[in-house]
């Protein structure tokens, strides 16, 4: 075996090893209890909380969950019994393993061999990719498939890719659109007459199209769209107080020219859009909007990275043809990431753009490579800068780690929803003799309870009743 085999067995067992260490923090949200128990309910009676049988998208809290990560979840509960480790192992492996797809994707075209390595390496350290591989989070998975389905794209898989963006479409919402971006990219890149031969067809749009049915069913015709109306940002104009302010300010006329809701609506996507590229989620904060997105005090980039992005992307050939296509691809993927977050209603959204952490260490590790070739001709200078790499990146997820186990939930305990396992714990020991209410003033806390006693099924089937006009989840 020789020393890159090697070194990429070493990473991904590393990410691994940082991914399922304690691995009962963060606390159980109340989504991934809810992806456990319908996996549970499932495996005991083919049906979820609500009685459906084998459905491919889970009422859940009327937030209409894609299933794919359900069924993925169930043979570890049928193993391991309903756990937290049960339900998180899905997003644990995967997330491992997205380091090695990372290293194939880039080893065919690049002869430094200390790329795909590095890429390999710093995904497996990095924040963003951390924070969403050890929870039961289904963009985890989803960028997992996004990665996968393009490295298939480029090997002239078509069959395989296009059923792993098909599954994407049944893993995470916003998997419907970013997964559609992901393909105009790749057609856009590798346009060639094949992709009008009934072999293409047949092998990578026809399944698609079978991939897409049941979904836009599901949006036009079934209760699956009442998400979409909650999160996304047109749901929200500017208020007629508002606009009435404007007009007494000026005229009727200066309003629908300067401040009509198309050029507000613009406006709004356009500061989400940015906000994703800023230094203060990238470098010193994360996703302000949400403390369960990121740890606190840190971008989702470690601070190397951060700086070796920028001279990644200064420096990337896009004129080289060797290695055009890649780079050009990892490009409009950086660019079209933050889009279905920006079509939301939240300023920002990490969970949403999670899949912007892969163009974000391609660019960092070109810097690197960029840096490293730059000196490479004085061997004071490179032996320095080599070191200099390895002790930033080091003390950065030393400074990382403590932030994420030693702050995070302390920071904001009732964000990371905090006391509702030891509520329900408390109620299993001593509730047995009493009637238990659940109202939603804490929002979806029945959920622990049905996960932490392993609520029979069948029973809690016939029980099941949810309201979902004005959900909020």
């Amino acid at each position: 075996m020789n020393r890159d085999k090697i070194l990429i067995i070493l990473i991904i067992i590393a990410a691994f090893f940082v991914r399922i260490y304690n691995y009962n923090y963060p606390p159980l949200l109340w989504d991934e209890a809810s992806l456990g128990y319908n996996a549970y309910s499932i495996l005991k009676t083919g049906r979820d909380e609500y009685g459906q049988y084998f459905p491919l998208v889970f009422k859940s809290f009327g937030d209409y969950k894609p299933g794919l990560y359900v069924y993925l979840a169930l043979p570890f509960i049928a193993l391991f019994g309903l756990n937290p480790l049960a339900v998180r192992l899905p997003s644990i492996i995967l997330g491992s393993f997205i380091p090695l797809i990372a290293y194939l994707f880039t080893k065919k075209y690049f002869k430094n061999k200390l790329l795909p390595l590095f890429f390999a390496a710093v995904i497996a350290f990095n924040p963003f990719n951390i924070h969403f591989s050890r929870g039961a989070w289904e963009t985890n998975v989803l960028t997992f498939e996004l990665l996968l389905a393009s490295y298939f794209f480029f090997n002239k898989k078509y069959f395989w890719s296009s059923v792993i963006f098909g599954l994407s479409l049944y893993t995470y919402q916003s998997g419907k659109l970013v997964s559609l971006l992901i393909i105009c990219a790749l057609l856009i890149i590798n346009i060639s007459k094949n992709f009008f031969k009934k072999d293409f067809i047949i092998k990578f749009i026809f399944p698609l199209i079978i991939f897409c049915i049941p979904i836009i069913y599901g949006l036009l015709f079934t209760e699956q769209g009442n998400r979409l109306k909650v999160v996304n940002l047109f749901s929200y104009p500017r208020s007629p107080a508002e606009t009435q302010i404007i007009i007494n300010e000026t005229n009727p006329l200066d309003n629908q020219i300067f401040h009509s809701q198309l050029i507000f609506f613009a406006r709004n996507f356009l500061i989400r859009y940015f906000n994703h590229f800023s230094p203060q989620f990238l470098l010193t904060e994360g996703d302000w909007q949400s403390s369960r997105h990121s740890a606190p005090y840190a971008g989702v980039l470690l601070i190397p990275s951060f700086l070796f992005l920028i001279i990644g992307l200064f420096t990337s050939s896009y004129s080289n043809k060797k290695y055009s296509s890649i780079n050009l691809f990892f490009l409009l993927w950086l660019l079209l990431a933050p889009i279905p977050a920006a079509l939301t209603r939240d300023s920002l959204s990490a969970v949403r753009s999670m899949s912007l952490s892969i163009p974000l260490c391609y660019f960092s590790v070109l810097g690197i490579i960029y840096t490293l070739k730059y000196f490479k001709e004085n061997k004071y200078f490179y032996s320095s800068i080599k070191l200099f790499i390895f002790l930033s990146y080091l003390l950065s997820f030393i400074y990382y780690s403590d932030l994420y186990y030693n702050h995070m939930v302390k920071k904001s305990p009732q964000d990371w929803l905090y006391g509702y396992k030891q509520a329900s714990e408390y109620m299993i020991k001593y509730g047995s003799n009493h009637d238990i209410y659940f109202t939603n003033f804490y929002g979806q806390a029945y959920i622990y309870y049905l996960f932490y006693s392993q609520y029979p099924p069948e029973k809690y089937q016939s029980q099941a009743s949810l309201t979902t006009s004005g959900i909020d989840t």
